[in-house]
């Protein structure tokens, strides 16, 4: 049964007061805290029943509006305690398509150095990489976000301006300084640089001359680091086509658009402005607001050409030391 405004308002100022009262490093306090491992841990019980990994996922679209206010008094008003529900919700949120949601919640588990659960076997940055990439390469881009159902209840409903772009780059922003693997960081380049050249699957070969030369100059870039991470990482013949293209392009054999040129794609699939990350990554954040879906990371004044994007088919303290 849904909880009443009143409820919601309870639990939120309880959930409020347990992150206050809970310090860095130590494990978050309070009855409210045990309440919600309770829930978290009947969730987790019904999802383990499920076999499919799309059902799973809807599943877990269905269930996170119950954490909501827990996880917007983590982000606004907690100090980096230890937080099973937070890190275990940031993942379903992934897994969901809330990716402006789970980004947001990315931020303050990596500012805080949080712990994933002991049945995560990566470390937090590792998994944040490939959770985000491999939502993209293996075609699960399905963007929801947080509103309202049609009873006013909160939910999640579907996210159609939310470009893989932007999303995949600010990923690439809040873990550019942490350690991890190798490998998921070749699979986050080579996602990104499929997202500015609107493809989803390696066999995919889009039109390269509907993109001006600043867009495959990034992507080649990225595809370039990404095989330098992972020589098996499948980017080699991606590679080799952009190269040619630039080649015929500056041979004057072929005429790619100009940059400030709206891309020759359907509006669906346009992309907003990409973000320079560097610079993203090294300005401090301002406390991100969950409920209203504001970006985590500070967009700044450079950002590159629009690019097309693919869709899937079927201020905050800095982070203590650990």
């Amino acid at each position: 049964m849904p909880l009443s405004p009143a409820q919601r308002h309870y639990a939120r100022v309880m959930a409020e007061q347990a992150q206050a009262a809970s310090p860095f490093g130590k494990q978050v306090q309070g009855d409210a805290y045990q309440l919600m491992l309770a829930k978290l841990a009947f969730d987790q019980r019904r999802l383990k029943e499920i076999q499919g990994i799309l059902l799973k996922a809807s599943v877990k679209a269905e269930i996170l509006p119950d954490y909501f206010d827990w996880i917007t008094s983590a982000v606004q008003k907690g100090n980096g305690a230890e937080d099973k529900v937070v890190t275990t919700t940031m993942v379903w949120a992934v897994d969901a398509g809330a990716y402006a949601l789970a980004l947001e919640m990315a931020t303050y588990v990596l500012q805080y150095k949080l712990r994933l659960p002991d049945r995560y076997e990566r470390s937090t940055a590792t998994t944040v990489i490939e959770e985000f990439a491999d939502a993209y390469l293996n075609g699960r881009w399905t963007p929801l976000k947080v509103g309202k159902s049609e009873t006013g209840q909160p939910a999640l409903v579907p996210d159609p301006d939310c470009p893989a772009v932007q999303i995949l780059q600010g990923v690439q922003a809040i873990t550019a300084a942490e350690d991890a693997h190798d490998q998921p960081r070749a699979k986050l380049h080579k996602a990104i640089a499929y997202a500015l050249l609107g493809k989803v699957q390696t066999a995919e070969s889009p039109d390269l001359e509907v993109l001006p030369a600043t867009v495959l100059n990034q992507a080649l870039a990225l595809l370039q680091s990404a095989l330098s991470y992972d020589a098996q990482s499948g980017v080699k013949k991606d590679i080799e086509r952009i190269e040619r293209k630039l080649a015929a392009a500056s041979a004057g054999k072929v005429t790619l658009p100009d940059a400030d040129a709206p891309p020759a794609v359907t509006a669906a699939e346009a992309a907003a402005p990409v973000a320079d990350t560097a610079a993203a990554a090294a300005e401090p954040t301002p406390k991100p607001d969950v409920v209203n879906n504001k970006t985590a990371a500070k967009k700044t004044a450079t950002a590159t050409p629009k690019a097309a994007t693919a869709r899937a088919k079927p201020g905050r303290k800095p982070a203590a030391a650990k």
